[in-house]
């Protein structure tokens, strides 16, 4: 679906290591658009008026029957509620099966620094919310490049998505997301590390 308003009723540039939050309407679009190219996003999702019930992308791949999504999917919560629907997506490839890079994760690979997991925490904090409903299954990583090979191999490759990509996420209920622009480096994302933006539409 094409916005029906030719600019953004709101826009937030988000750098990198920095955290967003934000509410949509059910029916208003959600565009995440990686800036310059090859920038990772990590973002989970909530019902707004119930946070208790949020993004289960490993529902929603089951109801896929395969392991990534694409246009016109649905991602469903883990109530089998719709929460958003894929209305566009210029780069196509995303990593769809969860997770967030950790404190603990980030030294385990010999980087000691903060991840998107602290930062995810850090949003719901501001947002009065506990820490706790953060669960790796509810999150999205836009832009992340990690196929998953015929011979069971799973390994990170550098980002394919080109400077202005984006894709587009329609509210399906209420919802509350939390975003972070991650800094894990090669092949995770490309150099130098890019901002983030997230824009909201009023949809049709």
């Amino acid at each position: 679906m094409t916005p029906r308003t030719p600019t953004p009723i709101q826009s937030i540039t988000v750098e990198p290591g920095q955290g967003a939050h934000g509410t949509l309407e059910a029916g208003q679009t959600l565009r995440i658009i990686d800036v310059q190219g090859q920038q990772v996003f990590d973002f989970s999702s909530f019902h707004r008026d119930d946070p208790t019930e949020c993004c289960d992308l490993i529902y929603s791949l089951f109801v896929k029957e395969a392991w990534k999504l694409s246009a016109e999917d649905k991602l469903y919560t883990q109530r089998m509620r719709p929460l958003w629907t894929i209305t566009a997506d210029t780069c196509g490839v995303h990593e769809w099966t969860g997770g967030f890079c950790s404190h603990d994760f980030n030294r385990f690979l010999g980087h000691d620094q903060p991840g998107c997991k602290e930062v995810l925490e850090a949003e719901l904090r501001l947002l009065g919310l506990s820490p706790q409903l953060l669960i790796p299954s509810s999150c999205l990583n836009p832009f992340m490049n990690m196929p998953h090979r015929s011979d069971g191999s799973w390994r990170v490759e550098p980002p394919v998505s080109q400077a202005g990509d984006y894709i587009e996420l329609r509210a399906e209920m209420p919802v509350l997301w939390v975003g972070s622009v991650c800094t894990m480096p090669p092949p995770t994302n490309g150099l130098p590390l890019s901002s983030i933006r997230c824009e909201v539409y009023a949809t049709e």
